[in-house]
């Protein structure tokens, strides 16, 4: 029941009108958003119900100015995490809204638990969801779900920065060439010489990681060439606030070892080639002489490090500022407008040479 107004009299909700009209809350929405094409026996309905109820337009317009995004990421300390909240929160300010942020921890249960929280919530745009996702048929349907909670009060489900299972007819989408990058990166390495290459970094069935190894598999195909080895971690399983040990290092270690003839490394993300640096070094190795290295993500760490990194670069800020929009203006799923792909490119910096041998 909506609450009274200053003048303590009780006005009609929106989706009281709906109620009355005999669509959904998202039909009356769009009727009173004048922005879709609505059927005029159906907008004539909702008009009628509001007109009865007395309903405010202007009430309702009034509101508009403080509905929030809610946005759910799996861990704020991500580089990538924080560079698409700093392009929320920018896009969120632009057009007066609020941005709520709720970590879940990779717990996807606490996920369920937060989207049916801020389904309550009227004044809600969107719920944007950032970064990767355990790979599954069954998470797909869970996606399904939400949008559905969603969809009850004209809200939308937004994937951001977020390969894998994603349903098109029922989500809006800002993401990133994934799978192109990696082939990119990949296809710098061979043109240098190396046909020896090798990945390290990641976890198994996670869906960026996948798409990252697809891609440099590919890129090696279209020159005749296999992976020599992939090192990924194993899928925790877990909280993320008791995280399995990054592997990173010791699968370098493991790789010197037993595949002693490689000469390049892709690493799954520029913190992992920290650490395929610091292997390397520490076994008495010079990148880019001895080997060379490549990450993933352009974070600030690829500059800083001896060599600079060279890395694919990923619009972070843009990612944010894009699910915003769509967070704002609501297009319909599966239709134009509703899925962004923004582009990645190589940086070259100096971890790349000729290989010796």
């Amino acid at each position: 029941m909506s609450a009274p107004d200053d003048t303590g009299v009780r006005r009609a909700n929106l989706r009281e009108v709906a109620a009355l009209a005999g669509v959904s809350v998202s039909t009356a929405s769009r009727v009173l958003s004048g922005t879709y094409p609505i059927a005029e026996a159906t907008r004539g309905r909702v008009v009628a119900a509001m007109r009865e109820l007395g309903y405010s337009e202007a009430r309702a317009r009034r509101r508009e100015a403080t509905r929030t995004i809610g946005v759910i990421v799996p861990d704020v300390r991500s580089s990538l995490v924080s560079g698409v909240l700093g392009g929320i929160d920018a896009a969120a300010v632009e057009h007066g809204r609020i941005s709520m942020i709720f970590p879940t921890e990779g717990d996807v249960d606490r996920e369920r638990d937060i989207v049916r929280l801020v389904a309550r919530q009227r004044e809600l745009d969107a719920v944007v969801f950032v970064g990767g996702v355990y790979a599954s048929a069954d998470y797909a349907d869970r996606l399904g779900d939400y949008a559905t909670m969603l969809e009850e009060i004209d809200a939308r489900l937004v994937m951001c920065a977020r390969p894998g299972p994603v349903p098109a007819d029922r989500a809006l989408a800002a993401g990133y060439d994934n799978t192109g990058g990696a082939f990119a990166i990949t296809s710098h390495l061979l043109s240098r010489g190396h046909t020896r290459v090798a990945w390290v970094g990641g976890v198994e069935e996670y869906s960026t990681t996948e798409g990252r190894i697809a891609g440099m598999r590919a890129a090696l195909a279209a020159h005749g060439l296999d992976a020599a080895a992939v090192y990924t971690d194993p899928s925790p399983r877990r909280s993320r606030r008791s995280p399995a040990p990054d592997q990173a290092y010791a699968h370098t270690v493991a790789l010197l070892r037993e595949h002693p003839d490689v000469t390049a490394i892709v690493a799954n993300s520029d913190f992992h080639a920290l650490d395929v640096v610091r292997a390397l070094t520490d076994a008495g190795l010079s990148v880019p002489e001895d080997m060379s290295v490549v990450g993933y993500d352009d974070d600030r760490v690829a500059q800083r490090l001896h060599p600079p990194l060279t890395t694919v670069h990923l619009p972070v800020f843009d990612l944010g500022w894009e699910a915003a929009r769509l967070a704002v203006e609501k297009p319909l799923p599966g239709h134009a407008g509703s899925v962004v792909e923004l582009g990645t490119h190589v940086v070259v910096r100096d971890s790349v040479a000729a290989p010796r041998r």
